[in-house]
């Protein structure tokens, strides 16, 4: 955001269009989103903000292992709304499956 002609309220519009599209948002999505009309300043905006939410000191995932995701549909048959109605909820996990050093 320093020294830049973008308002700041474009930046927070940024910043919340990022974190709240699960599947990511591409760079003309972007510019369409927020009015932006040049192509490489919604990329540039776009990488500004994916650099600034990683910690260059992070562990990575998976680094001491291997990493587990699976998804399912957990339902049940709804009471008093006819037979074959149900309410299904996605629900995702992720587990890291750390190996361990043995001992000498």
């Amino acid at each position: 955001m320093h020294r830049t002609h973008m308002p700041l309220s474009i930046w927070f519009w940024a910043a919340y269009l990022m974190t709240s599209y699960t599947p990511g948002l591409s760079a003309v999505q972007f510019k369409h989103q927020l009015g932006i009309r040049r192509y490489e300043t919604a990329f540039q905006i776009l990488h500004k903000l994916r650099e600034a939410m990683v910690r260059p000191e992070r562990e990575k995932i998976g680094s001491n292992g291997s990493v587990e995701v699976d998804e399912t549909f957990v339902s049940g048959r709804t009471l008093g709304e006819g037979y074959g109605v149900t309410h299904k909820l996605l629900v995702a996990a992720a587990v890291e499956v750390r190996v361990l050093a043995k001992p000498l």
